[in-house]
Formats: structure tokens, sequence, C-alpha cells
């Protein structure tokens, strides 16, 4: 048995299964300042469509909160609506 297979039998699997959750985006919760530093906009323009319902968002505690992969969806979903020139 290689050395790397003898540390991972030593890892508990909650640790694992706690590592695997952390590393999986696709649940990430992202505040208003992730969300325009990944779409690479304005604080102010997130806010803005966050207010008008325009992108996938939610409150918590009265600030703005976004899922990543609902976001993923939105972009894409938008590009995909988008005609040829």
């Amino acid at each position: 048995m290689g050395e790397l297979a003898k540390l991972d039998n030593q890892i508990p699997l909650q640790a694992k299964i706690a590592g695997t959750l952390m590393t999986d985006t696709t649940g990430e919760i992202l505040t208003l300042e992730e969300v325009a530093a990944y779409l690479r906009a304005g604080k102010r323009t997130v806010y803005r469509l966050a207010q008008k319902g325009e992108i996938p968002a939610f409150k918590l505690g009265g600030t703005w909160r976004f899922h990543r992969f609902a976001l993923d969806s939105w972009i894409a979903e938008s590009i995909s609506k988008k005609k040829p020139e």
C-alpha cells in the first residue's frame, strides 16, 4: 500500500465528507461583494439587479445573498436567450 493510501485511511470519514462539501461550489452562498467580483460588475449594479428581481438572490438578515449554482444557471440562461446577430 502506498504512503498516500495509508494517509487517506487515517482520515476520519466525517473529515472526508466535510472536505468534499467545502470544495463543492454548487451550494456555495456568495455576498453582494463576492458576486460583483465574480461577475466583474459594480456592487451598485448587482444590488440594483437583486432589488428588481433580475438576478437570483435572497435576503438574509437584511443583506443580499446569492447561490453560486443559481447564478451560473442564470448566466447560462441569459447567454442562451441572446439571439445571434
